[in-house]
């Protein structure tokens, strides 16, 4: 009989399936008084088999409670399993979370729970990485970025434990010890607080509170304060103009006077700090309304404007000032400080001596920032970092003679992002040391790549920026690089934007002087937009000078873009340095630059940039 067919009533069926039924007084009880039921059942069962596809459903939902049953089943050891290795980790003595292959968090101990400001439940672990987790650990991503930086430096090893010192949410540094795990996965270790010596909280030449205090101080006032807090950040724009035209005890004087003014015109109750080299955060509880708070400002820019003294001489002093407010702008450190920068950002580009305070649209801006730098963070071990490659060309013989180096970032959540938006974020961060080693290695390794098939140009030409300078490693990890690859010197340009020339140009001139005694060349970059005269070139052991591309535009019909380009040309040769016309976009401009003596060009014209690997066509092809 088909199960879809055959006609079963389930009172009748009832005395057969169940002998003994009949032949108890619970089970006559029994079905006497279930008589009712059956009935309706008989009739369910009736419908069911006039709609086989009833029955059908009826069957695949069994198959799916099976199944539900079986996943519950084999998930049981699993959860014993993590349970055992939860166990086992809250046991250790030290704050311990590991991390799987994806860097996803996997397990974390309670004794590093209760170390963090905000508890982190399981469903969350597949979503946080540790770049997440030191976010939780300590409230200064600057000091995260420039530690885990060091530390790798010092490193043997790829594979090399991790040992740097963070600041935290209390008034101590956390000992952090970051391990590679057997399984392709991370451990991260938190060994107990250990309290700050007084005079690393404090800047030695100010005597203010440094940036480390000024964390540490606004955590705690973030956590505790129910009233609103100001956060100010006075940026000073004059500072590097009197550092190079009086010296630099001249610049120092400038700073100790400043913090003098700061400290008489701001409240006793007020935390005022040395954040970095000329600019100043002040800390201060909003108790009568922010009106009185932004007065006190704009008096502070009038006596700045009107002069300090410095050195027997009146210097005025130009200044940029962003305020922040909390909770409205942000309730945690990084949040506050990174609205008051952007406040403090927009009041540079408005002008000098200007008072901006942070607003809904830099709000925005600040998010779209703060996205991009933890997005950087991350983009190097998600490799959505790429390198494209755009040739040089001899003007002369019209041969491939270079190949430029450029960075490219694509994010899954942003796209396609512009250098020009992502590498400013970099610079802020200090994440620029990490980005700039990355894009060094790996020209080199694509550049050794061709030369193993005779398919390389002479020159391979990478960008700096000015902050890789003011580490000062950048002469060793050029050294270092160097000896590793084997990588013959003379083939590696190292470019230099103008501007970066009138910031510390002393101790800059000397490490570029370092860096041509290994043997590499060294480039101007977008030269005639910056504050340097032809005549300083001299000043400078500079092998190449890249004319910018605002003088190239109209090069074929503007007579000034013309002098100049033959100026620097002039001046260049007077040096030994070889003159590159960049934005190269149409024959008549490639013709004027032949024209004034440059040697090289470069632009859309002569060729797009490419990947390492369509290089050898372009080159072969020429």
């Amino acid at each position: 009989m088909s199960a879809l067919t055959g006609h079963i009533k389930i009172s009748e069926s009832w005395p057969v399936a169940c002998p003994w039924a009949n032949d108890s007084v619970i089970g006559q009880g029994l079905a006497a008084s279930t008589d009712a039921a059956y009935r309706a059942f008989d009739a369910v069962l009736a419908t069911w088999q006039a709609s086989p596809w009833l029955l059908l459903l009826a069957g695949l939902c069994a198959l799916l409670l099976l199944s539900m049953g079986i996943r519950k089943a084999r998930r049981l050891p699993a959860l014993k399993h993590n349970k055992a290795v939860q166990n086992t980790l809250d046991a250790l003595p030290d704050a311990v979370a590991l991390f799987n292959q994806e860097g996803k968090l996997t397990a974390l101990n309670e004794k590093l729970s209760r170390l963090l400001p905000l508890k982190i439940e399981p469903a969350v672990y597949p979503k946080m990485s540790t770049t997440d987790l030191y976010a939780q650990i300590s409230p200064d991503n600057l000091a995260i970025e420039r530690a885990m930086t060091v530390a790798r430096e010092q490193a043997a090893s790829l594979d090399s434990t991790l040992s740097f010192e963070l600041p935290s949410y209390g008034q101590r540094s956390l000992l952090v010890k970051e391990r590679a795990t057997g399984d392709g996965g991370k451990s991260i270790s938190v060994y107990g607080a250990v309290p700050t010596p007084s005079h690393r909280l404090r800047d030695p030449l100010t005597a203010l509170a440094n940036r480390t205090r000024l964390v540490h101080e606004l955590a705690q006032r973030c956590s505790r304060t129910k009233g609103e807090l100001s956060l100010i950040i006075v940026d000073l724009r004059s500072f590097r103009q009197i550092n190079d035209t009086y010296g630099r005890s001249a610049g120092d004087e400038l700073l100790k006077q400043t913090a003098i003014c700061l400290q008489q015109s701001m409240p006793n109750n007020a935390l005022i700090a040395r954040t970095a080299g000329d600019e100043f955060a002040i800390l201060l509880e909003t108790d009568h309304g922010r009106r009185a708070i932004e007065s006190m400002v704009e008096e502070l820019l009038k006596t700045l404007r009107q002069g300090l003294n410095v050195n027997a001489m009146n210097v005025p002093v130009r200044a940029s000032i962003g305020i922040a407010y909390a909770p409205e702008h942000g309730n945690t450190v990084s949040t506050l400080l990174t609205s008051a920068d952007s406040a403090c950002a927009h009041a540079k580009h408005v002008g000098d001596n200007t008072l901006v305070v942070f607003n809904s649209k830099q709000q925005q801006t600040a998010k779209r920032r703060h996205q991009l730098e933890i997005g950087l963070q991350q983009a190097i071990e998600r490799h959505e970092l790429a390198l494209q490659y755009q040739p040089q060309i001899d003007i002369k013989s019209k041969m491939t003679c270079g190949m430029e180096a450029l960075i490219r970032w694509h994010n899954s959540e942003f796209g396609r992002v512009s250098p020009a938006d992502f590498i400013p974020v970099a610079e802020e961060t200090g994440i620029i040391n990490r980005l700039g080693a990355w894009v060094l290695n790996q020209a080199v390794e694509d550049y050794q790549r061709l030369s193993r098939y005779g398919m390389s140009p002479t020159v391979l030409s990478v960008n700096l920026s000015r902050k890789q300078f003011e580490g000062g490693q950048i002469v060793t990890d050029v050294e270092k690089l160097l000896t590793r690859t084997g990588f013959e010197p003379t083939n590696l340009c190292l470019e230099i934007t103008e501007t970066a020339l009138a910031s510390d140009s002393d101790r800059l001139c000397k490490q570029l002087l370092e860096l041509t005694s290994l043997g590499v060349r060294l480039a101007i970059d977008d030269f005639g937009v910056g504050y340097s005269s032809l005549l300083e070139l001299r000043d400078y052991p500079i092998a190449e000078v890249k004319i910018d591309r605002a003088f190239i535009t109209n090069i074929a019909t503007d007579t000034h873009s013309q002098d100049i380009v033959g100026a620097v040309v002039d001046i260049s040769r007077s040096i030994g340095a070889e003159v590159v016309a960049e934005g190269i976009e149409n024959q008549q401009q490639f013709d004027k630059v032949a024209e004034l003596g440059c040697d090289r060009a470069q632009g859309y014209f002569l060729c797009e940039p490419m990947a390492a690997t369509t290089f050898p066509d372009v080159v072969l092809g020429r």
